[in-house]
């Protein structure tokens, strides 16, 4: 008789994935507890948790000068950023009108 488990038996990792699992509401109901703690520190720990799991992370930070290359106003060049002229002058506006 043979003593290895069958391929259709669950390995250790998924019994321990499906217990996890199990785990989840009242994981989340714990953060969402936490929203109303005493401590400040840990309402801001929660509520950061929580948003993190909910795919809404934190902003990408940009310099000066990358937003103004991202945004208009400034182009880079081989030796820093140049500022341009904003591209809301009239008759460009007409143009683009024009296109659509």
């Amino acid at each position: 008789m043979s003593t290895t488990d069958s391929a259709s038996d669950p390995t250790p990792v998924e019994d321990a994935r499906d217990a996890l699992q199990e785990s989840v509401p009242k994981a989340a109901e714990t953060l969402g507890d936490l929203l109303d703690a005493d401590d400040e520190r840990v309402r801001i720990r929660a509520a950061e948790a929580i948003l993190d799991r909910a795919g809404l992370t934190k902003a990408k930070s940009y310099s000066t000068k990358e937003a103004q290359v991202h945004i208009g106003g400034g182009e880079y060049s081989g030796r820093g950023l140049n500022r341009t002229d904003p591209l809301e002058d009239g008759d460009d506006l007409d143009d683009l009108d024009d296109l659509l």
